[in-house]
């Protein structure tokens, strides 16, 4: 059985891989300056950068802190140089976090050079807001009826208790205001960087009966939803009158309307603060 702390070692772990996209380097290196135990020259950090931008930055966001894959900024610093261009190229198996063999070990070593560039330019981007405040708005805005945070809540959204470590504040942001907009548009279990388990679908059965949820389970034959209560429905595929795919749409509310900018700011601002054990 999968113990917590394993869960969070494989999340460690899948925090080593990519790096950003539109990040520019503070400056250049004098040739053959040290960074972190390696000569790289501006050549170097530029390599990183590209290879970066094409492979990293689509699951970790622009500026490493997070997007659909965890904040990797300090990655190298936690797990050493040498874990993170393995991680890079040969992946973590059981995961979302992929191989990237057609990347050498100088394309590895590369990206990580780019990464500890990332990490000593400082915060990427400032946290507004107060967390005290943020967590009375998640309490008073319905937040815990779906999601769970170190054991207390709802499970009928993702667990947010180290949401803080896997997201950055600008992509919590995104998320309060257009939930929808991250998530899968084809569903397929495995997809890279998606959370395939949150796509909306939206079954009609023969007697006329509507049922939308998000797939928690499906084979060749049945599918397995869970509506906005918690409710699971498995259905039969074949005898349905219609099954259909609902990527622009989310369990979760849009708060966009109905929490002010501060309350917001507060309320990311306590998110991201949490982070689990540390």
């Amino acid at each position: 059985m999968t113990t917590l702390t394993q869960v969070f070692a494989v999340l460690t772990l899948m925090a080593a891989l990519s790096i950003m996209t539109e990040c520019t380097l503070a400056g250049p290196q004098a040739e053959g300056q040290e960074l972190h135990g390696h000569n790289e020259t501006p050549a170097d950090l530029g390599k990183g950068k590209q290879l970066f931008e094409d492979n990293c930055a689509v699951c970790h966001g622009v500026d490493a802190t997070g997007g659909d894959g965890p904040d990797i900024r300090k990655v190298p610093d936690t797990l050493g140089d040498d874990a993170v261009q393995n991680i890079i190229r040969r992946g973590v198996p059981g995961t979302s976090m992929p191989s990237f063999f057609d990347i050498d070990d100088a394309g590895a070593r590369d990206i990580v050079a780019y990464l500890h560039r990332l990490n000593s330019e400082g915060p990427a981007e400032t946290i507004k807001g107060d967390p005290s405040k943020g967590k009375e708005v998640y309490e008073t805005s319905g937040c815990a009826a779906c999601h769970m945070i170190a054991g207390e809540g709802g499970s009928i959204g993702p667990e947010l208790t180290r949401i803080g470590a896997m997201r950055g504040a600008k992509n919590l942001h995104e998320r309060l205001v257009d939930p929808a907009a991250n998530l899968p548009k084809e569903g397929n279990v495995g997809d890279r960087g998606k959370w395939t388990l949150y796509l909306m679908f939206r079954a009609v059965t023969k007697d006329g009966q509507t049922i939308e949820g998000i797939r928690v389970g499906e084979d060749s034959f049945t599918i397995v939803l869970k509506d906005a209560s918690g409710t699971f429905h498995a259905l039969w595929k074949p005898g349905l009158r219609s099954l259909e795919k609902e990527p622009e749409k989310s369990l979760m509310p849009n708060f966009k309307g109905t929490l002010s900018d501060s309350q917001l700011d507060d309320l990311v601002s306590y998110l991201a603060g949490l982070k689990g054990a540390q």
